[in-house]
């Protein structure tokens, strides 16, 4: 029987104090909770860079998956292109074999736990990630309730932790937000019809045909776990699916907000911290339509460690609020004279690149150790440069040691100042990198880093992005959990 292999799920360091958003825009537009706070993505994180992060930490749970995996689905109602395809962009930052077929999934937020779906039912290990960023009008009520993050779920590809017993979609034109193609911002509909005439309606009857295709009753399942933003709504929809014993799964809205297409598999990945061998869970979403999933518990689940608790338990609080329209391109600022360079795609040199550059691949002498980057056909040594054949040799999870440290408020950057350094990697690396996060000034010589997945930089005119590896303090919490 298929399952879930692994989980995990990233969120940003930063969470926006929703009292800091109240006091920003409430002159304008009166918000009545603003309680917690919201996570937001930093400056060069997007679903590509968060999609990333996510997918390491599932791997790294089950590091002989990486070969075995055959299909890639990157989930996001926010994607980053139109085109190029983001999945194939993934699949090469993870260091997937190239024998996979890559897709991308949208429309709906629903479409994290639709690809899930069908990952399930298929019959090839495969990777789902799913991750947004939801855009909302400022001022508005979802503006503070979506925010941004990611997860990576594993299946069929090792032992279960979650087997799989039965699902159901159903679909149905119920449009209760939309974007226009080419619009930037998402306009919600009133949410009490959204309420009562669509989740009240259409995902009682994918639970009940989920039910029925596992062979079990609504008194069979111990929790649900059912995103929503709309408060009581979950928890009127166990009343009208028969689950009101079931225990109802964190909503995790004061912690970190709802993060779209991702939220199912987030809410998913803490509520089975808390399941023991055994336990049945239904999870569910809605979006134009609703899909429903009955998953059982295994004897693998009390080694499950609460990696996701942690994440979502520890962030920096942010309490600028401009910050979100910044980062989101959505407020023009001055940028100064710096800020104006064109950036150029240089495409061709990308794809021949794309192992050093998406991968973080670097070379290896087999005779010497020597680690260089970027990978090269000669090798270094002490007596000077000779040819040698080298062999690849992946960068990204080594980490490495600060050597030097620059902090520039001359140099351009989107959240000052422009942090950056030598690093020395294991085995005699050195490089150059920007370091990145909330707290990269703080970073200096001896410190310890690990290396995460960002945009290098925007070309604003094109819509185009570069992506590379940056340094971020490795006594942080990891950035994907």
């Amino acid at each position: 029987m298929t399952g879930i292999t692994a989980i995990a799920i990233h969120l940003p360091r930063l969470r926006l104090q929703r009292a800091s958003m109240a006091a920003a825009m409430d002159w304008l537009c009166a918000r009545s909770d603003t309680r917690g706070a919201r996570t937001l993505a930093f400056w060069d994180e997007d679903p590509v860079s968060m999609g990333v992060a996510a997918a390491r930490a599932c791997l790294d749970q089950a590091p002989e998956a990486r070969t075995a995996v055959r299909a890639l689905t990157f989930a996001t109602t926010t994607p980053v292109f139109a085109e190029p395809q983001q999945a194939s962009l993934l699949c090469a930052a993870l260091r997937l074999p190239e024998a996979i077929r890559t897709q991308d999934v949208g429309g709906t937020m629903r479409c994290g736990l639709l690809a899930l779906h069908a990952a399930l039912e298929g019959s090839d290990p495969a990777l789902l990630i799913a991750s947004d960023m939801p855009s909302n009008t400022p001022g508005g009520l979802a503006e503070l309730r979506y925010s941004d993050g990611g997860a990576g779920v594993l299946v069929g590809a090792g032992p279960n932790l979650l087997a799989y017993r039965g699902g159901a979609s159903l679909s149905a034109p119920f449009i209760e937000r939309y974007r226009g193609a080419g619009h930037a911002l998402t306009t919600d509909w009133e949410e009490r019809w959204v309420r009562e005439e669509g989740f009240l309606d259409l995902v009682p009857r994918a639970i009940s045909e989920a039910l029925d295709r596992a062979q079990l009753s609504p008194e069979d399942i111990q929790s649900f776990v059912l995103p929503c933003v709309i408060p009581g709504a979950a928890k009127a929809v166990a009343q009208a699916a028969g689950l009101s014993q079931a225990k109802l799964a964190q909503p995790l809205d004061l912690e970190c907000g709802d993060t779209g297409a991702a939220h199912a598999l987030v809410m998913l990945a803490r509520a089975m911290e808390d399941m023991r061998p055994g336990e049945r869970l239904v999870v569910a979403q809605f979006g134009q339509g609703a899909t429903a999933l009955v998953l059982e518990a295994t004897a693998a689940i009390a080694g499950f460690a609460p990696a996701a608790s942690a994440m979502i338990d520890t962030g920096i609080a942010e309490t600028n609020y401009l910050k979100l329209p910044v980062f989101r391109g959505l407020l023009p600022w001055e940028r100064g004279l710096r800020g104006r360079l064109p950036v150029s795609e240089a495409l061709t040199t990308a794809y021949r690149n794309s192992q050093a550059l998406l991968g973080f691949v670097g070379s290896r002498s087999p005779e010497t150790g020597q680690v260089q980057f970027p990978p090269s056909r000669l090798a270094v040594a002490e007596a000077g440069f000779f040819a040698e054949p080298q062999e690849p040799w992946p960068l990204a999870d080594l980490g490495g040691t600060v050597a030097t440290a620059t902090a520039d408020r001359l140099a351009f950057s989107r959240s000052p100042p422009n942090c950056y350094g030598l690093i020395d990697i294991p085995g005699g690396a050195r490089l150059m990198m920007d370091f990145t996060d909330p707290d990269a000034a703080r970073l200096g010589p001896g410190d310890a880093v690990r290396f995460v997945f960002r945009i290098k930089d925007m070309d604003e005119r094109t819509g185009y992005r570069r992506y590379f590896w940056k340094a971020v303090a490795a006594s942080a919490l990891p950035a994907a959990a």
